[in-house]
């Protein structure tokens, strides 16, 4: 079942500096613009379940495994539409909005590139 299904829209200015360090900050389209600069923006959708350990998301087609998810992680993403997901593989979230993941390709994340949550 998808909990989620959403397209890019935007790339922030300054969204690299987290993409370097294995960071991706998304936010919905209707975030402010200064939200948006730092994040990889997508169009906002309902979000119809909960992000749990062994979720997996397709993004920009690479697969990420969920491997930790903070504690107010569900709650932005459904408010706000506000995800953070660190490419780090860690078993438990080191900030409560964090939404940990192991994969094999790190993705390259595009314009019009999709995010799926399955």
């Amino acid at each position: 079942m998808s909990i989620y299904s959403s397209k890019i829209v935007k790339i922030g200015d300054q969204a690299h500096l987290f993409l370097e360090e294995g960071i991706v900050v998304f936010f919905g389209d209707n975030a402010p613009e200064e939200l948006q600069d730092v994040a990889v923006v997508h169009e906002l959708q309902d979000v119809v379940g909960e992000i749990v350990v062994g979720t997996k998301i397709n993004l920009s087609n690479e697969e990420l495994i969920v491997t930790a998810v903070g504690p107010v992680a569900n709650e932005n993403f459904t408010n706000l539409g506000h995800l953070v997901l660190k490419l780090d593989s860690a078993t438990q979230a080191a900030l409560p909005g964090d939404v940990s993941c192991s994969f094999t390709n790190a993705p390259e994340i595009k314009i019009d590139d999709r995010i799926e949550i399955n």
